[in-house]
């Protein structure tokens, strides 16, 4: 289980209130790396999203643990992504992300499940998963568990047209 994450925005308390409102959360200001924030969920599980400002990088420090810099160059597009179970409906999701003024659309994942993909600050990707499309997540990851050829689970979700073209 994966109990907390972090990414970088470049309005760290602005995309920690939208994943507060989103999770039924609270934000924090995460001190050691100062201008970010952390959401916490109440579900016991200490599920949390470190939001750090845009640039933020971790590097080692031996004993005393990760250190911060920052480093703008470092912000950007990224293949980093998380899925999140969330309790509201799609309609509210997009709804909450196009408030924002952040791309959303629904997408079906080679028809296993479907996520509501969420842009962050039209820049990363978080992929959202109402109950219904949570249900669907769910039942696919337990059927790849129990194939004999797990392998063969993702056969027919190929790439996008585009996915290669600057390859």
């Amino acid at each position: 289980m994966i109990h907390h994450l972090s990414v970088a925005a470049a309005d760290p308390q602005g995309v920690g209130q939208f994943f507060a409102d989103i999770m039924g959360g609270v934000v924090v200001d995460f001190p050691p790396n100062p201008g970010s924030c952390m959401v916490f969920k109440a579900d016991g599980r200490g599920t949390a999203i470190e939001i750090y400002p845009a640039g933020s990088v971790m590097i080692p420090n031996g004993e005393p643990g990760a250190i911060f810099l920052r480093q703008p160059e470092a912000f950007g597009r990224s293949p980093t992504h998380f899925a999140l179970s969330i309790d509201l409906p799609q309609d509210e999701a997009l709804a909450r992300a196009k408030a924002k003024g952040w791309d959303a659309f629904i997408c079906d994942r080679g028809g296993h499940f479907r996520v509501v993909e969420v842009w962050i600050e039209n820049t990363w990707l978080v992929e959202l998963l109402p109950p219904t499309f949570a249900a669907e997540y769910l039942d696919f990851a337990k059927a790849v568990t129990q194939m004999a050829d797990p392998n063969m689970a993702l056969d027919d979700h190929q790439p996008q047209a585009r996915t290669l073209e600057n390859a």
